[in-house]
């Protein structure tokens, strides 16, 4: 008995330290503390108890070291406590700060006490026994995933360490920021130069890059670089989420996302560092804006440190073409780019042997950024372009061409173009980026599929072809399927956004909706001036654009339908 109690002792100390500051906090906020507890200098004790948390988190995470068999083996089992246990340290003295951590980190902990499994750490409660012993399908696991991270993303943007001085964030807002982070959308209710601090706006970044890659894709990641080896349901899970048929396609999938993501990152925030110095910015605030953008670029968030976006750059070639080439990488698709590699950079072969997804959107994405830019080219070239030059002309057209598809950047003013050449970017925005990547809208595959379908239906085809390859006839009714769901979404949150907008244009709350479901982030500038019922509005819309088609497709996917055992005679039905 001595042994077991032993044992949990450290994990007794944190139930301990922890509920005991989690117990006074709340008494103390809701003002309804025992009548005891007036005679006490709250206060005092709240300041000792926000030690205390942290010196007993210190205390059980050396008592777990030294139990532990490596320190690989310690990471893998408690990265979570450590997760939890920096950012206490560094920020020890912040009260509300210390009272949201306790908080998390005690609800973990008696969920691994409450699973009773001696081997696994609370990483490991909760990723593997809380949500895939659960008995969760794929589409259910990725909405409940990015549910918590938006969830505790705005736990941490309401802190005050992440306002900037004299600041304070709204819960709805934190909570709209939050979602426009985690869904890699980029729109925004307050600024995220004046209106949160570093800290803040790390934060933001953080829960863009996870966005970006996925939950899924960064947990899986996060597990094979410790060592550990995925469960087969964790695997099978990921397979559907990746569109992967082996474990072994998809372990090196994972490991060549993880490579390609952080190298191309780091490549595009040294060349916007270079740029961003070369404008006069110091070493230090380079650095900090190359890989801020470079990373919101990447993972098409649109997040920019000026409240203008990068209208102060649109002449510059190395900022706006960097931003460009990282919009286009992170908007393919990690399956394309591996394609790619593996075809012509390996095999040292050419087009013909690439994949059938590859050229359908490397073939779509350049039709609909040509017709982009040529709109815009053509449609401001006396209008809102008139003062440029030839090149400066083309450069902008090509910029919000790339950018208006997901990312969300814009290097002009929107609110000066022309009302057609905005609803072009509505259509833009819908089509959004292509399947497994870090953008959003219905995608480029599904637009092309339809268009192929409509063209098969009146040449008086049966079967919907591409590149000498017929298409499944499952495949083209899901894309129709996704293709027809959506616009029913987007109108429905259109409806409800003029009733309860009645003062707002009709184009800008369109424009909103638009980029709120493609996950783009372009604003006509209204966002931060609707109520709040509006932007939990669009919240939930983000949050659908993110993870609705691909939870469509993942959950018509995912069940296997039994065949009739009556077949019915045909129904004619008069059509068009």
């Amino acid at each position: 008995m001595a042994n077991i109690f032993l044992g949990r002792l450290p994990v007794l100390l944190e139930i301990f330290g922890n509920g005991f500051f989690v117990l006074v906090y709340t008494l103390f906020r809701s003002k309804k503390a025992p009548a005891f507890l007036e005679h006490l200098a709250v206060n005092s004790i709240l300041e000792w108890a926000t030690w205390l948390v942290p010196l007993v988190l210190a205390f059980s995470l050396l008592s777990h070291f030294i139990k532990s068999d490596s320190i690989e083996d310690f990471f893998r089992r408690y990265i979570f406590s450590l997760i939890i246990f920096v950012p206490v340290v560094i920020t020890a003295g912040d009260i509300e700060f210390t009272y949201w951590l306790s908080a998390v980190h005690l609800f973990s902990t008696v969920i691994s006490i409450s699973e009773k499994k001696k081997a696994q750490s609370v990483v490991d409660e909760i990723g593997s026994s809380f949500l895939f012993r659960l008995k969760l399908d794929p589409a259910q696991v990725v909405i409940l995933s990015f549910g918590g991270v938006i969830l505790t993303g705005a736990l941490l943007l309401v802190l005050p360490i992440s306002a900037a001085t004299g600041k304070t964030i709204p819960f709805i807002d934190a909570l709209f920021m939050s979602t426009s982070a985690t869904c890699v959308t980029g729109l925004g209710t307050v600024s995220l130069t004046n209106d949160f601090s570093v800290f803040g706006q790390l934060v933001i970044m953080t829960l863009f890059q996870i966005g970006g890659l996925g939950i899924m894709t960064l947990s899986s990641s996060m597990a094979i670089i410790m060592g550990k080896n995925l469960a087969m349901k964790e695997q099978v899970i990921m397979q559907d989420v990746l569109d992967t048929s082996s474990s072994q396609e998809l372990l090196n999938l994972i490991i060549d996302i993880i490579r390609f993501t952080f190298l191309i990152e780091f490549i595009g925030a040294i060349l916007l560092t270079i740029g961003f110095y070369q404008e006069g910015l110091e070493i230090g605030q380079s650095l900090y804006f190359g890989f801020y953008h470079a990373i919101s670029a990447f993972c098409n968030a649109g997040f920019a440190l000026f409240d203008n976006s990068l209208e102060e750059f649109k002449f510059i070639p190395i900022i706006h073409f960097t931003i460009a080439v990282l919009i286009t990488f992170g908007g393919l698709g990690f399956a394309v780019i591996q394609d790619i590699k593996e075809t012509v950079m390996i095999r040292k072969r050419g087009w013909q042997d690439l994949s059938v997804h590859t050229k359908i959107v490397l073939t779509t994405n350049f039709s609909l950024v040509v017709i982009g830019t040529m709109y815009l080219f053509f449609g401001e070239f006396l209008h809102s372009f008139a003062e440029m030059s030839m090149w400066e002309k083309f450069q902008v057209s090509f910029f919000q061409s790339v950018t208006t598809r997901t990312a969300g950047f814009n290097s002009v003013n929107l609110n000066t173009l022309h009302p057609h050449c905005i609803y072009m970017m509505i259509l833009l925005m819908f089509i959004g980026a292509s399947p497994g990547s870090t953008g959003g809208g219905v995608k480029t595959t599904t637009f092309a599929i339809l268009l192929q379908s409509v063209k098969a239906t009146l040449q008086g085809k049966r079967h919907v072809q591409f590149f000498e390859r017929t298409i499944p006839a499952q495949t083209v009714v899901k894309s129709i399927a996704i293709f027809i769901v959506s616009l029913i979404i987007v109108s429905l949150c259109i409806l409800l956004m003029m009733r309860v907008e009645p003062d707002k244009n009709f184009l800008a709350l369109f424009f909103e909706v638009v980029s709120a479901f493609g996950t783009v982030g372009l604003s006509l500038g209204i966002t931060p001036f609707l109520t709040a019922v509006g932007k939990f509005a669009l919240v939930v819309l983000m949050f659908i654009g993110r993870v609705g088609p691909l939870t469509l497709v993942l959950a018509v996917g995912s069940k296997v339908i039994l065949p009739n055992r009556v077949d019915y005679p045909d129904g004619k039905v008069l059509i068009g």
